[in-house]
This record gives structure tokens, sequence and C-alpha cells, in this order.
């Protein structure tokens, strides 16, 4: 098992570039269309479709201008000039890179403070609008969709608090939703195991159609789900960020930073 870095050195990959690979994915839903069968794909949403730096960004932004945080000095000083661009998966990783203690005196203290207050706004759909779309995200989904393929959003994220913020941003960013071939897959519950909701997930995905391909950003759902899915199914994974969670290594997998060709 292996996390981040580790899994992407011990996976097997295919040697093609971004360009191929999405060039692949539009030649296979021909060739499904072709033969007279529905092709399905399948994309992740956070980390995958879209960039969610910014939605964490201003989360901290507020958190540092917040009544409760005046007293935690010594913090708001080494975060003042924070940067989208410095934001990563957990928050473990920008205090990190700011150099700032997580466990340590009153800095154990406000980090604490801060990954609740994160937490709490993150898994909401208040600060979705931050979002923005991974570099040619939006025009490849539409092509696809275009084209005739089924496109389903699977995500970790949940009924109860986050599907009226996910479809409106769907809908703000022009990607097919809430109509005929178009599904949008969340947990019906927030603290349910992501990995056992998408393996679940993707049998059921196998119903709709032929799955072309499915693109996810978390190594250990893309190998999980590589499982489930047909051997001839294309699992892309995308290059963002992710979890520390463990993942076995992964074989016969493609790779993409990006959807532009």
């Amino acid at each position: 098992m292996h996390i981040r870095g580790e899994w992407i050195k011990n996976s097997e990959f295919f040697d093609e570039s971004t360009g191929q690979v999405l060039a692949a994915v539009v030649e296979r839903c021909e060739q499904a269309l072709a033969g007279g069968k529905l092709p399905v794909v399948v994309f992740d949403l956070d980390s995958t479709l879209f960039d969610v730096s910014h939605r964490s960004y201003e989360i901290l932004k507020d958190w540092a201008e917040h009544p409760e945080t005046i007293r935690f000095v010594e913090t708001r000083e080494k975060l003042s000039d924070l940067k989208p661009s410095e934001m990563r998966y957990s928050l473990e990783d920008v205090w990190e890179i700011k150099k700032i203690p997580t466990d340590v005196g009153p800095f154990g203290h406000h980090f604490k403070h801060a990954k609740q207050f994160w937490r709490k706004r993150f898994f909401n759909h208040d600060y979705l609008i931050h979002d923005t779309p991974t570099p040619g995200a939006v025009e490849f989904v539409n092509r696809l969709y275009a084209m005739g393929a089924s496109i389903v959003y699977l995500t970790g994220r949940d009924i109860p608090l986050m599907a009226f913020g996910t479809f409106d941003q769907l809908k703000s960013h022009g990607l097919p939703i809430e109509q005929e071939r178009t599904r949008l897959i969340l947990k019906p519950k927030r603290h349910l195991d992501d990995l056992e909701f998408k393996c679940g997930a993707a049998e059921t995905i196998k119903t709709f159609g032929k799955v072309i391909a499915s693109f996810e950003n978390e190594p250990k759902n893309l190998v999980a789900m590589a499982k489930v899915f047909d051997s001839d199914t294309m699992n892309v994974f995308i290059e963002t960020v992710s979890s520390d969670h463990p993942a076995p290594p992964g074989k016969g997998i493609y790779r993409i930073g990006e959807f532009h060709f």
C-alpha cells in the first residue's frame, strides 16, 4: 500500500499524452455508438472536474478574519501572505508549507480551531461558488455529451449538505445536467465511506451502458473501481491533489493533469 508520490512511482501507467488519452476516450465512444451501445463516461468532481483550491483558500481567509481568531496572532501572521496556489488537499499540507506547527503549544490549538472551521464549510454548498473548472473539463464533457455519450458525475459529496449547490455549480459552468443521458450520484449520507460508496455505485453504473472511461483523482478509489468496471474500461488518474489514504499500486492506468487536447 502506498500514498501519493509513492503510489505514482509504484504504479504502471500507459505512456500516452493527455491528448492521446482524451482522443482514445472520444474514439471508443464513437465505436460504442456505431455498435448500437450507449457509451458511459464517469467523472469525479472535486480535484477532477473542479479545482477546489480557491474554496479552501476562501474558507481559510474567512477563518483568519473571524472574531474568534483575533487572539491567534502568531498563526494569522504566518498565513497573512497565503496564496490560492499554496492550497493542497489538507490543512496539514498548508501548515507544513507555511512552516506552522500543528501540535505545539498555542499553535496546536489554532490548528484544531482552523480545521474545525474549514471542515464545517468545505463539506457544505456555501463555498462551491469559488471552485473553478479544471482546464478543458467543460469543453471535453460537453463534447462527449454532444456525441451521444451518457455523462455520470460520481462524487463523494453528500445529498443533505451539497446536492443543491452541486446542481447549481454544474449548471453555472455549462456542464450537462438535468438532461437525458446525465446523472449526478451523491452519497445519501455524509459519513458513508467514499470507497464503499463509489464501488457500490460503479456496480450500478455498469447497468447504464458501456462504461468507456472513469476519471478520478483519488488512487484508492481509482484502483478499487477499476476492479468493478470491465477490463477494457479506461481508468484515468487525474494528477492534481489527493489524500494520504493508502492504495495498492495500480496497473494499466492512464494519467492526465487536465482536459485539454
